[in-house]
């Protein structure tokens, strides 16, 4: 078990949602009593902690601090409302990317579903967000196709609803990578956060399941945070390859194509301040993984 199963339970729940509630949404009973820090817990016994505990709330089947403003709330609890049909109604799209990217990129290991769609508060005008795991040396090539494959769905879903987040110039977003890790990332991550291992405990696999154990078992010290994981029940395999010069010539001209891309769409969002909060908000999130804070080697 995990550090966080020595700390009482009430102490865990506060971890647990401040953790939750960073990333802008809240959970039910149920599910947060799945998730807790330190390991799954009885809703039972979490529901009754919840009803005696000063600063916690219970509000519409979901818990939550005095933090969570009622705003907040209510945009959660539409979005758990309409997930079911909207993300019905995109999982098609969703295999076809993931298929599609694989036969394009053969360099990637794993591809894992994460944000809304993997939390479970997935609305229609969301990006479709992935976490991509793959050969070193590969990093910007990768972002480059995916990026490029991305785009054909924008065209395909251009009427599609939208919000100050997911609205692009021209044609919406849909299909959106999130974080790209490389072999040498992952062996260990020299970042080991709480909100890391939230970030991977979301994750989803949903092509190269064996690799993704692989790095669930490099990466022992998930067990500290969320011992459901099971990290010490996989193998850490060297998988690593030196990548080729000509993989790296390419490798620098796909940074600097990408990064091109990336300053043109936040050349377009330049009046859209709350557009330009979120992206320095997720930079900070993901960081030291952000595209372009690290220079190809």
């Amino acid at each position: 078990m995990g550090a966080f199963c020595e700390i009482p339970l009430i102490e865990r729940t506060f971890a647990t949602l401040d953790l939750i509630e960073r990333r802008g949404f809240s959970v039910r009973l149920e599910c947060l009593a799945e998730w807790m820090l330190g390991g799954s817990v009885d809703p039972g016994l979490l529901g009754h902690l919840v009803a005696k505990t000063e600063g916690l709330f219970l509000s519409d089947g979901l818990v939550h601090t005095q933090s969570f403003d009622l705003a907040s709330l209510g945009r959660t609890l539409e979005r758990q409302r309409l997930h079911p049909a909207h993300c019905l109604k995109y999982w098609p799209e969703v295999e076809e990317f993931v298929q599609r990217l694989k036969k394009r990129c053969p360099q990637i290991r794993c591809i894992a579903l994460a944000g809304s769609m993997a939390a479970g508060g997935f609305v229609e005008s969301d990006d479709v967000d992935f976490n991509l795991f793959v050969e070193d040396g590969t990093r910007y090539t990768t972002y480059l196709q995916a990026a490029l494959l991305a785009l054909e769905f924008s065209i395909r879903h251009r009427r599609r609803p939208t919000d100050a987040h997911s609205r692009r110039w021209l044609f919406p977003k849909l299909m959106s990578i999130n974080v790209i890790w490389t072999d040498s990332d992952i062996r260990p991550f020299v970042r080991r956060d709480g909100a890391m291992a939230l970030e991977l405990f979301l994750s989803r696999p949903l092509m190269g399941e064996s690799y993704f154990n692989t790095m669930l078992g490099c990466n022992p010290w998930l067990d500290d945070y969320f011992p459901q994981v099971g990290s010490g029940q996989w193998a850490c395999n060297r998988l690593q390859q030196q990548p080729k010069p000509f993989q790296l010539l390419q490798e620098r001209l796909s940074y600097q194509a990408a990064y091109l891309g990336w300053r043109w769409v936040m050349w377009c969002r330049r009046h859209n301040p709350e557009a330009l909060a979120r992206v320095a908000q997720v930079r900070r999130y993901q960081s030291p993984y952000a595209l372009f804070e690290m220079l190809p080697k």
